[in-house]
């Protein structure tokens, strides 16, 4: 028996890829009312390859609804000052040279990064340790339903 348990907090739910339909039907059951602990509908058949396509499309469904906690700043001089202008990484032009910051949400603090290069790799960064910080970073496995 073997059983994959896959978060997806976006929904919230949990979602289990199980081995064979033999591993579904043996999940608990409630006690008291007899029925089913897990509903069928969050549990189907497959291995460690479809485990790692849900999980990743889970992740990528979180980070989508979470969007707007990942802005990015451009820092742009001026001769009043410092300007900051929120912009997409995906739309800037390639550069070397403009400095970048990215709010971590899971600490509250801007990183810096210089060329657009660096900016979409510690964007990068900064998404997977959220996924870490929210627990959507990986799935158990377990050999029994209990």
């Amino acid at each position: 028996m073997e059983i994959y348990v896959i978060p997806n907090i976006a929904v919230p739910n949990t979602e289990y890829i199980c081995d064979s339909q033999e591993t579904i039907d043996a999940r608990p059951k409630n006690p008291k009312t007899g029925e089913y602990s897990i509903p069928a509908s969050l549990c189907s058949i497959g291995g460690q390859q479809e485990a790692n396509a849900l999980l990743a499309s889970n992740q990528q469904t979180w980070l989508t609804q979470q969007a707007s906690l990942f802005t990015v700043n451009l820092q742009t001089t001026t001769e009043g000052g410092v300007v900051w202008t929120i912009v997409d990484l995906n739309t800037e032009p390639e550069n070397t040279d403009r400095q970048y910051f990215l709010l971590d949400p899971t600490d509250g603090l801007s990183e810096p990064a210089i060329g657009l290069d660096a900016a979409k790799n510690l964007f990068a960064q900064i998404q997977n340790e959220y996924l870490v910080f929210t627990q959507m970073n990986q799935y158990t496995i377990l050999t029994s339903w209990k």
